[in-house]
């Protein structure tokens, strides 16, 4: 008689693992049905111990283990196993949980070679270079393959069209049931397999490279709990297999750029210009404030009338990115402490979430000294919608965010009609995985960038460089509203082969102790009283330490109490940490952590 201890795959269940009796020795990794709450659930064997051993263990316990009825339905590989077990680490989040991620039904249904081939060697290579030139570099590896190539691509559309550009097997999520499990059978052996981050454990037999593209793209990251980094778990399976890994974009993410490159090797062909729009020498009281600038909206028209097609990007949904209280400087957010938006359902004012899940009326008071003089910031894309509509009647003009294109068919629709001529396609920076690369865009737009680099993330001017790197790869001409004309996030892109950026952003994160030189750890406890904050706080210095944590100004919300944060910055090969990994996973429910998170707020 054997002691199991399983970590459940099912959502839902407890996050810890659970115990079964067992007459026979299963073997770690083992993937097993067990019986829970009047159902079966699916598992993974993690410790198998004999009854004699855990004896005493056993009479002492205060609760009586459960024989059942075990089946076993597999066997996780070693490689993946400890690849599972790093990232759980790495994300301070419970094995079960990241297994979950890691390996979605249709995977664990299908189950794994009795063998998987080990590779000869790891490491990781980058490809920092616009789109074609990153599919040269592609094709090149696959040609002097030795066996599969991976390409694991962020979104759908993107792996559809690498699917098409290499005539590979492809798989996502939009894969119906049936061919899921007939893709999945295929790619075991297969000479190219494209995938989403989310199949990206797919087992492949004989697995010789893997290859991240646009690895910078936010879709990497699960939304759901834990919020898994997929980049993580990827490399971490390289390295478990013994395999290369390439990581490909433009740029490339600070954190991952060879030590030493400090300048752009590549660069664009499309002309950028950068519009300056600060008001200068202006009688303000006549000045209408435009969201488009007039200059902007004469080589627009230009460009319309000659049958030409062009994309304005916005960074953000709604009609205002945020709402501040003009008292006292609080940024109105949500109970998750997310920044809400102005925008409107019909002609009705609402304050809404990222996401759509939070709807306020715009009628309400700030939370935090109860004021009323509330004042929207920042340009969304209802308002650039407005003004465009104003200005360009007669324009077919297709919105492209997720308000309207809530599917893959819907984006699909939209994008079949932005190919007809004389189009004009508004969206967010999701609306770019969906223009033809093959096709390019008369006119590029970004109409306020400045909107990007006011957000609290500390990424944003690296982000602002690659959105406007990746819209010039699909344009002829390329323009960028601002009002921070000296920032150096714009000399590099209209002198690309400077270094100026890349040097001085480097230069911050050292100074300001971010990322590639810490870890950042933001751990928030919620609690309806201070109390509970006191109580969290307290818990979590205990679970950080030796490491000293900052405490972020407390949020406060009008349903859930408040939001206190706690900020712990590790030394880059301090990280992962095994002890302090554990016992920020035995914190309560109402605490918790995200590892590297853009938004520390």
């Amino acid at each position: 008689m054997f002691v199991i201890d399983i970590v459940p795959f099912s959502s839902g269940t407890p996050s810890l693992t659970l115990s079964y009796r067992s007459n026979k020795r299963l073997a770690t990794g083992t993937i097993v049905s067990v019986p829970l709450r009047r159902k079966t659930i699916t598992g993974m064997v993690v410790e198998c111990v004999s009854v004699r051993d855990v004896k005493i263990v056993i009479k002492k316990a205060p609760f009586t283990l459960r024989a059942g009825i075990l089946s076993k339905t597999g066997q996780l590989p070693q490689s993946y196993n400890t690849a599972a077990k790093y990232t759980a680490m790495y994300h301070a989040a419970t094995l079960g949980g990241v297994l979950r991620s890691l390996l979605p039904e249709a995977i664990l249904f299908n189950g794994f070679p009795t063998k998987l081939a080990r590779g000869a060697r790891s490491g990781v290579s980058y490809s920092e270079a616009p789109y074609k030139q990153r599919i040269k570099t592609y094709r090149t590896y696959i040609s002097k393959a030795k066996g599969s190539v991976l390409i694991v691509a962020p979104t759908t559309v993107e792996v559809e069209q690498l699917a098409n550009t290499f005539n590979a097997i492809a798989i996502t999520g939009e894969l119906s049931p049936k061919n899921r499990i007939s893709a999945l059978n295929v790619a075991q052996s297969a000479p190219v397999i494209i995938t989403t981050p989310s199949y990206a454990f797919t087992p492949i037999k004989h697995l010789t490279h893997i290859i991240m593209e646009r690895e910078s793209a936010g879709s990497w990251i699960k939304i759901i709990s834990p919020q898994i980094d997929m980049r993580i778990a990827v490399r971490a399976l390289a390295r478990a297999r013994c395999i290369p890994v390439t990581i490909g974009d433009y740029p490339l993410r600070l954190d991952v750029r060879p030590i030493g490159s400090a300048q752009l090797v590549e660069t664009l062909k499309t002309p950028i210009k950068i519009i300056d729009t600060q008001e200068k020498k202006m009688n303000i009281h006549s000045h209408t404030f435009r969201a488009i600038p007039d200059t902007m909206q004469k080589i627009l028209a230009e460009t319309l009338s000659n049958g030409g097609r062009a994309a304005v990007i916005t960074v953000r949904k709604g009609y205002a990115p945020a709402v501040v209280c003009r008292d006292c400087g609080t940024t109105v957010r949500d109970a998750r402490g997310r920044a809400l938006s102005l925008a409107f359902v019909g002609t009705h004012p609402v304050l809404r979430s990222a996401d759509g899940n939070t709807l306020r009326d715009a009628d309400v008071l700030c939370d935090l000294c109860g004021s009323w003089n509330l004042l929207p910031l920042g340009i969304g894309i209802e308002r650039v919608i407005e003004e465009l509509t104003r200005a360009f009647p007669e324009t077919p003009i297709i919105r492209f965010d997720a308000d309207t294109v809530r599917t893959p068919a819907a984006a699909r629709r939209a994008a079949a009609q932005f190919g007809n001529h004389g189009t004009l396609i508004v969206g967010t920076e999701a609306v770019l995985p969906w223009l033809n690369n093959t096709v390019p865009l008369q006119l590029g737009i970004i109409a306020s960038a400045d909107t990007l680099l006011a957000l609290p993330f500390w990424r944003s001017r690296e982000r602002l460089m690659r959105l406007t790197l990746t819209l010039g790869q699909l344009s002829e001409r390329l323009l960028v509203a601002t009002r921070r004309i000296d920032d150096t996030a714009f000399t590099a892109l209209t002198a690309p082969t400077t270094a100026v950026f890349f040097e001085e952003e480097d230069s911050l994160r050292k100074i300001l102790y971010y990322p590639p030189y810490t870890h950042i750890l933001t751990i928030r406890t919620r609690g309806t009283s201070l109390a509970r904050l006191e109580e969290g706080e307290s818990l979590i210095q205990t679970a950080v330490a030796p490491y000293k944590s900052i405490r972020l100004p407390d949020h406060h919300t009008t349903k859930n109490g408040s939001i206190r944060t706690l900020v712990i910055k590790i030394p880059q090969k301090e990280w992962p940490n095994e002890n302090i990994s554990k016992r920020i996973v035995q914190l309560p429910s109402w605490i918790t952590c995200c590892v590297d998170s853009e938004s520390l707020w």
